[in-house]
C-alpha cells in the first residue's frame, strides 16, 4: 500500500489522515484523538493503549521464558539424579572386584606364608593354588609370587614359572621400601606374560623379623574394565576410572593417556571429595557435559560418568522451538485482534459521540421550537381567542331581543372559547413555562406539580431548598431539571400505577463547587415489572439532557417503586 505519493521532488501528504485512521491513530472523520473529544466512554489514548498492550505481551513472554528455563532446570535435575545412580552402580561393581582381589591376596598369603622360597619354586601345588584362585576371580589376568630379589617364583599360568625380574615395577619398589601389610594398587602397565595393559594389585610377604620377603601379585586387564564401562555408556557418554590423584586409568568410549588428569577433577574433589555432579566442557572433544563422580569405597579410585548436555537438551530445545512458534503466532494474532478491536472501538466511540451530538442538538432544537410555539400560542392564538370572546360578548349586547335557543348557543360558544383558551394556556405552559424564565425553577415546578395533580389525580409532594430560588442556577440547568421532572411525572402517570410521588431538589456543597441534587420517587410497581417495550425513550432523553452539563443520572427500581436521582453542577 502506498502511503505517500511523490510528485516531482515534493511529497503529497493527502493520504496521511487515511493512514492514521486505518491504524487507529485518528478518529474516522480525521479528527486526532485528544482530550477535546467529549465522550463518556473514550478509549485509551495511543500511548497508554500501546504501553498496556506491550506490557501484556511482555508479561506473557516473561512467563513463557520462566517456564522454559524452569522446565530446563527440572530436566537437568532429573538427569543429575540418574547420573548419580549410574556412578553408584559402577562404584559398587568396581569396589566388589577390588574387594574380591584383596580377599584372594589374603587367602594366598595364609596358605604360603610358612613355606620357604625354594619349596615354593619347586611346588606344583602352589602353582595350582594360584590357578584355582584365578579361576575364582574370572576378571584377573595373572596371579604371581615374587621373591625378595624381585624374581618370579610361581604363577597361575603354568608350572614351572618363567624366569624374569620385576625389580623395575612400582609395586615391587613400594613393598620393598614400605614394610607394611597394606594392599598396593599400582600404575597401569603392560604385562610381561601376555603383553596387555593391566592394573596391578599386590600384598607384601614378611619374615618373622618383619623384613620384606617378597610379594603376591594380581594383574587385572584394563580391557575387562573397559568392557564394563562400555556396557554402561552410550556412544555420546563418557565413563572413566580415575586414580585418587585424578590420573585417568580408563576412559570410554575414547581413550586418554594414563597421566592425563581431567580439568574438572581438582575443583570438584576440593568441593566434595566423596561424590557430586558438575557441569564442564569435556576434553578432548570440547562438548558441554554433566559429569557425576564417586569415590570407590576403601580404594584409591574414582568412577565418573558424563552425558552430552546438548543431546540431553535436544528434545527440550525442539519443544521450546515448537511452543515458541505457537506462542509467537498466538501473540501476533492477539496483537492484531487487539489493534483491530481498538480501531473498531474508536470508530464506535466516534459514532456514539456523533449520535449524542445529534441527540443533544435535537433536544436544543426541540426546546427552541417549543419556546417558539408556546410564544406564538400565547401571543397570537391566545389573543385571537380572547378577541373572539370579546366580539361574541359584543354581539350578545347588541341583540337584546333574541330567542332562548340563540342565547343558549351563544353561551355555549362563549364557554367553548373559554375552555379552549384554558387548554391553550395549559399547552403553552407545558411546551415552555414562562414562569421558568421569569421567576425561576422553584415556582415553575410548583405550577407544574399543581397542574399535574389536577389532571392526573396523583398526590405529589414537592420539596425545594429555599436558596435555589434566591440564587438561581444557570438557565440551561433550570430547563434540563424542569424537563426531567416533567418527563418523570409523565412516566409515573403512564407506567408505574403509583398513587404518590415525591420531588426533592436541594443544593449540596460550597458556593464555588455547589451541586444540585434532584430526586423523583414514586410508590409504583417498578420498572422490572413493567413492559420493557414501554420504557427507555424518556430515560434516554433525561440522560441526553444531562450529558452537555456533565451531570450524573441514576435510576433504581424495585417492588416499592422507582427512584430517579440527578446530580448536576449549579
Amino acid at each position: 500500500m502506498e502511503f505517500l505519493r511523490r510528485y516531482g521532488d515534493r511529497w503529497n501528504w493527502a493520504l496521511l489522515p487515511t493512514v492514521l485512521r486505518r491504524f487507529g491513530f485518528m478518529l474516522p472523520s480525521g479528527k486526532a484523538l485528544s482530550g477535546n473529544a467529549r465522550t463518556t466512554s473514550r478509549p485509551l489514548g495511543l500511548l497508554p493503549y500501546g504501553l498496556l498492550l506491550g506490557l501484556s505481551v511482555a508479561a506473557i513472554i516473561l512467563i513463557f521464558v520462566f517456564g522454559v528455563f524452569e522446565s530446563r532446570e527440572r530436566m537437568i535435575a532429573q538427569h543429575k539424579i540418574q547420573l548419580l545412580q549410574k556412578t553408584a552402580l559402577l562404584e559398587a561393581y568396581v569396589s566388589k572386584v577390588l574387594e574380591a582381589n584383596d580377599m584372594v591376596l589374603q587367602n594366598i598369603s595364609s596358605e604360603i606364608n610358612p613355606m620357604p622360597w625354594p619349596e615354593i619354586v619347586a611346588s606344583e601345588r602352589v602353582s595350582k593354588l594360584l590357578a584355582d584362585q584365578k579361576a575364582y576371580l574370572k576378571h584377573s589376568g595373572v596371579i604371581a609370587l615374587i621373591n625378595r630379589e624381585g624374581n618370579l617364583a610361581s604363577y597361575s599360568e603354568g608350572f614351572p614359572a618363567k624366569s624374569f625380574s620385576v625389580t623395575d615395577r612400582d609395586y615391587f619398589r613400594f613393598h620393598r621400601n614400605n614394610p607394611s601389610d597394606v594392599t598396593f594398587i599400582g600404575e597401569p602397565l603392560i604385562g610381561r606374560v601376555y603383553g596387555k595393559p593391566s592394573l596391578t594389585m599386590s600384598k607384601s610377604l614378611r619374615r618373622q623379623d618383619g623384613k620384606f620377603d617378597g610379594l603376591i601379585l594380581i594383574t587385572m586387564p584394563i580391557e575387562y574394565f573397559s568392557r564394563l564401562f562400555n556396557g554402561a555408556a552410550s556412544p555420546s557418554d563418557v565413563a572413566q576410572l580415575l586414580r585418587k590423584d585424578g590420573q585417568t586409568i580408563i576412559s570410554v568410549p575414547f581413550g586418554m593417556a594414563a597421566s592425563e588428569i581431567p580439568a574438572w577433577f581438582a575443583p570438584a574433589i576440593a568441593e566434595n571429595p566423596d561424590a557430586g555432579v558438575i557441569h564442564t566442557l569435556s576434553q578432548p572433544e570440547g562438548i558441554d557435559r554433566l559429569i557425576a563422580y564417586r569415590k570407590v569405597e576403601a580404594f584409591p579410585f574414582y568412577v565418573s560418568f558424563g552425558i552430552d548436555e546438548g543431546k540431553l537438551l535436544a528434545g527440550w530445545k525442539q519443544s521450546v522451538f515448537v511452543y515458541g512458534a505457537i506462542l509467537a503466532t498466538a501473540l501476533a494474532a492477539f496483537m492484531a485482534t487487539a489493534w483491530l478491536a481498538r480501531r473498531n472501538s474508536v470508530a464506535l466511540m466516534y459514532s456514539n459521540e456523533s449520535l449524542r451530538e445529534v441527540s443533544e442538538r435535537v433536544l436544543v432544537s426541540q426546546d427552541d421550537e417549543r419556546r417558539s410555539i408556546a410564544r406564538d400560542l400565547h401571543d397570537s392564538t391566545g389573543q385571537h381567542l380572547i378577541g373572539a370572546a370579546m366580539e361574541l360578548q359584543n354581539v350578545r349586547s347588541r341583540l337584546p331581543n333574541i330567542d332562548d335557543d340563540i342565547s343558549r348557543a351563544l353561551a355555549r360558544t362563549a364557554e367553548l372559547i373559554v375552555q379552549s383558551n384554558e387548554e391553550l394556556r395549559t399547552l403553552s405552559y407545558l411546551l415552555h413555562p414562562p414562569m421558568l424564565d421569569e421567576s425561576g425553577l422553584p415556582n415553575a415546578l410548583e405550577l407544574l406539580v399543581v397542574g399535574f395533580e389536577e389532571r392526573s389525580g396523583l398526590e405529589i409532594e414537592l420539596r425545594v431548598a429555599p436558596d435555589i430560588g434566591t440564587r438561581r442556577p444557570p438557565p440551561g440547568v433550570e430547563l434540563a431539571l424542569f424537563r426531567i421532572v416533567q418527563e418523570a411525572l409523565t412516566n409515573i402517570y403512564r407506567h408505574s400505577h403509583a398513587r404518590r410521588a415525591t420531588i426533592r431538589l436541594v443544593r449540596v456543597g460550597s458556593d464555588a463547587n455547589s451541586m444540585l441534587s434532584l430526586t423523583v420517587k414514586d410508590d409504583g410497581i417498578g420498572i422490572e415489572r413493567r413492559n420493557r417495550k414501554t420504557v427507555g425513550v424518556g430515560l434516554s432523553g433525561m440522560e441526553a439532557r444531562l450529558r452537555p452539563l456533565n451531570g450524573v443520572f441514576d435510576i433504581s427500581t424495585g417492588k416499592k417503586g422507582t427512584t430517579i436521582s440527578v446530580t448536576v453542577r449549579g
